[in-house]
């Protein structure tokens, strides 16, 4: 499969976002034989086999940033990525794009990270599926944004997205959108709060989301 390495970093952030931009046209199945767990995805569809692919790639190479050579992060029980000890990480991939970042471990911190790429929603599209990812309260501030609904509500998607990937790690166990509120959203930053526990995290504790504009897409990442 054609793919395209860069790294990158968002606004304050100061990790580093591996990207891979890949062609699935090119995607061939002998491909897939580059990862250790390649048999769990004979059934999936060529976009599907091209994106995870594309994933572990970025993830194989954030990876590598940090010393830790020729790792592939295998699938978890609840299908999540398997990192090394001593380090975690997040991945996300979007039409032809899949980014990685990695951070170290710590048995001390509760520590995590999620990101998400996400096509900016249509108009038409938003003006449906909004109830699905935000309540009135929460409308209530996207609108108060000089940002256009549709392109706000792609960014409160983005981010509860990746607040899900940060926490799960400590969370166990999956939770829908309404766990978290967007209580805040200026040009660089996002603020979500819990709407209730979730493992060690407790009710009303705040996360700051950064994000940023890439053309047709919004990116999102949080690191506890």
């Amino acid at each position: 499969m054609n793919t395209q390495l860069t790294h990158f970093s968002l606004c304050d952030a100061t990790q580093t976002i591996v990207r891979v931009d890949f062609d699935a046209v090119t995607f061939q199945p002998d491909d897939l034989l580059l990862l250790p767990h390649h048999k769990r995805l004979e059934n999936a569809v060529r976009q599907r086999k091209a994106e995870h692919l594309a994933g572990r790639i970025a993830a194989c190479e954030a990876l590598r940033l940090h010393g830790i050579s020729h790792h592939i992060p295998g699938i978890g029980l609840h299908r999540e990525p398997c990192w090394p000890p001593g380090f975690t990480g997040s991945m996300t991939h979007s039409g032809n794009v899949a980014l990685a970042t990695v951070i170290a471990d710590s048995a001390q911190m509760r520590v995590g990270i999620g990101i998400d790429c996400a096509e900016i929603i249509t108009p038409d599209v938003a003006g449906e599926i909004y109830p699905g990812i935000i309540d009135s309260a929460e409308r209530e501030v996207l609108c108060s944004t000089a940002l256009p609904f549709h392109y706000a509500l792609t960014l409160a998607f983005s981010a509860k997205e990746s607040l899900f990937k940060a926490l799960f790690r400590h969370v166990g166990r999956y939770f829908d959108f309404s766990a978290a509120s967007i209580r805040k959203i200026d040009d660089k930053h996002l603020i979500l709060t819990l709407n209730h526990s979730l493992g060690p995290f407790k009710k009303e504790i705040k996360f700051k989301v950064i994000w940023e504009s890439h053309a047709a897409q919004l990116i999102t990442l949080i690191q506890l």
